[in-house]
């Protein structure tokens, strides 16, 4: 009997656990609050792919932006480097004349030509300057003659003092002004002048870039 028992009793025992393998306890999450059956009808994420042909065009986009930008630095560098060349040669012309100390001598056949200084005088420039003619010839000027510019190429009116128009030959200096009219050191840096002899045209006395501000 006793046999018989244990025997029946495994026997149930074991159509009761093969009768329960299917049931299963509902999986809860403690922090969704969701069952099982609402993760699966959750939507599930996966990766999205890219074409071959979106990435080349991306990369061709980027390269070509990266070359344009390389281009227009290069450009930009090489006209900042002309510039700075122009404005380092356009002072150092300036600094040439402006440095130009006085007296400013200058000499031909014979004729010396000496600026010994310029002042200003309101809205004039007089120059003190003098005449000798080391030559063996004599030498005439008509003052009308004289020819003074500025920096622009504009021509300027002036009046000559205290020089004669006839230098004998190995002759003594003569001293005189020459005084330039209605010129504003505001807009003139520098004047040249230039003086031929009168009839011949033989001798030429001619001075640049005669400095107007120290």
């Amino acid at each position: 009997m006793l046999v018989v028992g244990f025997l029946t009793g495994g026997i149930g025992y074991f159509f009761a656990r093969q009768s329960l393998r299917g049931v299963t306890q509902p999986v809860k999450n403690p922090f969704l609050n969701v069952e099982g059956n609402d993760l699966n009808r959750r939507p599930q994420q996966g990766a999205d792919f890219i074409s071959e042909k979106d990435i080349l065009a991306k990369v061709k986009a980027q390269t070509s932006d990266a070359n344009a930008k390389k281009e227009k630095s290069s450009d930009e560098a090489e006209q900042e480097s002309k510039d700075k060349a122009k404005a380092e040669s356009e002072k150092k012309d300036n600094d040439q004349a402006t440095s130009q100390s006085f007296p400013i001598k200058v000499q031909n056949q014979g004729m010396n030509f000496e600026v010994r200084s310029l002042l200003q005088e309101e809205n004039n420039l007089v120059l003190n300057v003098a005449l000798r003619n080391g030559s063996d010839k004599p030498v005439q000027f008509v003052y009308t003659f004289l020819d003074i510019t500025d920096d622009k190429g504009q021509v300027l009116f002036s009046e000559i003092r205290g020089l004669p128009t006839e230098f004998k030959p190995k002759g003594e200096t003569f001293f005189g002004t020459i005084k330039v009219l209605d010129v504003s050191p505001d807009s003139v840096e520098r004047i040249s002048l230039t003086l031929n002899d009168y009839p011949d045209q033989k001798v030429k006395i001619e001075v640049k870039n005669i400095p107007v501000l120290e």
